[in-house]
């Protein structure tokens, strides 16, 4: 009897073990899996887009005006990045 309360009390014991081992293993692996996500979220943006533009302005929440002077500024952002990114090549 003695020694069938001691094989169970050591069968108890190893199966916490197992469990909390198993418990923090999940949670290191969510850790890892929500730093992962994060870092692929956080890629630069420039502001907004095109297409917030046009929702912004379709919306009625920038006028006519404003929806052209940003599209214009945007266009001239890219142009400028785009020439100072790409050196042109001589022949």
């Amino acid at each position: 009897m003695i020694f069938a309360a001691a094989n169970d009390s050591k069968a108890i014991l190893v199966w916490s073990l197992v469990l909390l081992a198993a418990v923090i293993i999940g949670f290191v692996l969510v850790l890892w899996v929500k730093r992962r996500l994060r870092q692929v979220d956080e890629a630069p943006t420039l502001g907004f887009s095109l297409a917030d533009l046009r929702e912004l302005h379709r919306t009625g929440k920038i006028s006519d005006e404003e929806y052209e002077r940003a599209r214009g500024k945007m266009a001239a952002s890219l142009k400028h990045r785009e020439s100072t990114e790409k050196p042109k090549k001589s022949d």
